[in-house]
């Protein structure tokens, strides 16, 4: 009996537990350090819950809310960019805004906007707004700048034998031999540099400024009119419009053609220097070795010449002798008839030297 009354016990508890976990839940909720917590009564805000724990509300009365307390981002797209914005010197530029934001006021904000996208939206609009009015007042140096240092261009031009980056030859300024020539490529754009008058740095102060302004727009001196602050606000391109950006690119090629053609004509006058004094130094050389060459030669020549007048001194006879019969062998062919007279020294040569004499017979 005691064991059926106890089983029937633990039944009820269960029952009651089970019954009571959805009645809990619409009485209980629960807080994060993330979010803001608005209690609905009847659709109307009542209260706000800003600290994180638990917290009770009224079952089938009252409703929770729950919106975001970290910052809330828009960075703008292709389709949020304002094209086409002239600016006040008369350029024509494409600008990208950013911006971020945070609910302050959740009962505001649920007044006023109602959920996170209307916001956003609303946020997006005065930020484009204020941008665009700021660019259209603006020149373009106020716009891309915030001082006015001196602009330098740099084309990341290695050391060479030309010379080092940042050191700009004057034109026509001819390079001595073994000295290095300064790049052209260190040089930018011949065009004055406008001056700052606002700079971006203000300007951005000034968009932000004009923003915080609209969205206190309805409230009280310290109170945010619609529940949201603006945290920062920015820009996050800016480009000129396909045309101009074009005609920069190509105008950009072509002082970069420029460039590479000075370099070409620089290289082709090193070329020629270089080929000069190779060429004039090879004639130095060939004109020291000819000479040298002559002067060995004559000097080999008055040698040989000595050594023949030596040779005839001594054997003048012998000499005189070998030539003669030389002389004899090129003139005589094999078909060759010779008359002589008896006294003719060339026949007494014959006879004496060259004739044998005749053996007596026994």
């Amino acid at each position: 009996m005691r064991h059926t009354v106890r089983r029937a016990i633990l039944m009820g508890v269960v029952l009651l537990l089970l019954a009571a976990g959805p009645l809990v839940r619409t009485v209980c909720y629960t807080v994060n350090e993330r979010e803001w917590a608005v209690v609905l009564q009847f659709g109307r805000p009542v209260v706000a819950r800003t600290t994180p724990g638990l917290y009770f509300k009224l079952p089938l009365v009252q409703e929770v809310t729950r919106l975001p307390k970290t910052y809330q981002f828009w960075i703008g797209n292709e389709n949020d960019s304002l094209v086409d914005l002239p600016t006040a010197d008369g350029k024509k530029i494409d600008v990208t805004p950013w911006a971020a934001w945070q609910i302050t006021d959740p009962i505001r904000f649920l007044e006023v906007l109602l959920t996170v996208e209307n916001a956003q939206s609303r946020v997006q609009a005065f930020v484009r707004g204020a941008v665009r009015n700021a660019v259209t007042s603006a020149s373009l140096a106020d716009i891309v700048r915030s001082t006015n240092r001196k602009l330098t261009y740099s084309f990341q031009v290695e050391a060479t034998e030309f010379g080092h980056p940042g050191e700009a030859a004057k034109p026509g300024e001819a390079a001595k031999p073994g000295e290095a020539v300064k790049p052209a490529a260190a040089l930018g754009p011949t065009q004055s540099q406008e001056e700052v008058t606002l700079g971006r740095k203000e300007l951005v102060a000034q968009i932000a400024k004009k923003v915080h302004a609209e969205l206190l727009e309805g409230g009280e001196a310290g109170q945010q009119g619609r529940g949201i602050a603006l945290v920062d606000v920015g820009i996050s391109r800016i480009e000129f419009v396909a045309v101009v950006r074009e005609a920069a690119f190509a105008r950009l090629t072509a002082f970069m053609q420029s460039i590479a053609s000075r370099y070409t004509n620089e290289g082709e006058r090193h070329k020629k220097e270089i080929l000069n004094r190779t060429d004039a130094e090879v004639q130095k050389l060939l004109g020291e070795g000819s000479e040298e060459a002559s002067a060995i030669k004559g000097k080999v020549d008055a040698e040989i010449i000595d050594m023949y007048a030596k040779a005839l001194t001594k054997a003048g006879e012998f000499y005189s002798f070998i030539r003669t019969l030389e002389a004899y062998e090129a003139s005589f062919g094999s078909e060759t008839r010779l008359i002589l007279s008896t006294d003719s020294p060339f026949l007494s040569l014959l006879r004496t030297n060259v004739v044998p004499p005749a053996t007596p017979k026994k």
